[in-house]
């Protein structure tokens, strides 16, 4: 399903396990792949509901109510685990107390956007010497 050798794929993964998103619950693997996405074509944020589930889905042979709700149940579960500091470190002021969780797609573009700026320069110097 997925190539770990791939440095995208391991930031994503070590991401989620940092946020507090167990790796056996079915909405973590709909994340790395939809993060993936993201990452790959920022324009999968304008349409989340009528692309990128509907792609994810497709790609792991569910419908995108499943993919969104296993999404959902994911990013609840990381932030019951989650500290609070650990949380706002990561997604700055994004995250109150008082408001609650992010949403799927807030989640989703804040990860994207992160591990997209932490690679980059990574990808830049594999690009010049491949």
């Amino acid at each position: 399903m997925f190539d770990f050798n791939d440095k995208l794929t391991r930031q994503i993964c070590n991401t989620l396990l940092r946020l507090g998103i167990p790796p056996h619950i079915l909405g973590y693997g709909y994340l790395v792949c939809a993060i993936r996405m993201v990452a790959n074509d920022p324009s999968y944020l304008r349409e989340i509901t009528k692309r990128l589930y509907p792609d994810v889905a497709a790609e792991n042979g569910t419908t995108p109510q499943r993919v969104e709700r296993a999404i959902r149940n994911a990013v609840e579960i990381g932030f019951s685990r989650c500290k609070i500091d650990d949380l706002n470190r990561f997604f700055g002021t994004t995250v109150m107390q008082s408001k609650g969780k992010l949403t799927n797609s807030e989640f989703i573009a804040i990860v994207a956007q992160r591990i997209t700026f932490e690679i980059s320069p990574l990808m830049e110097t594999q690009y010049k010497e491949g």
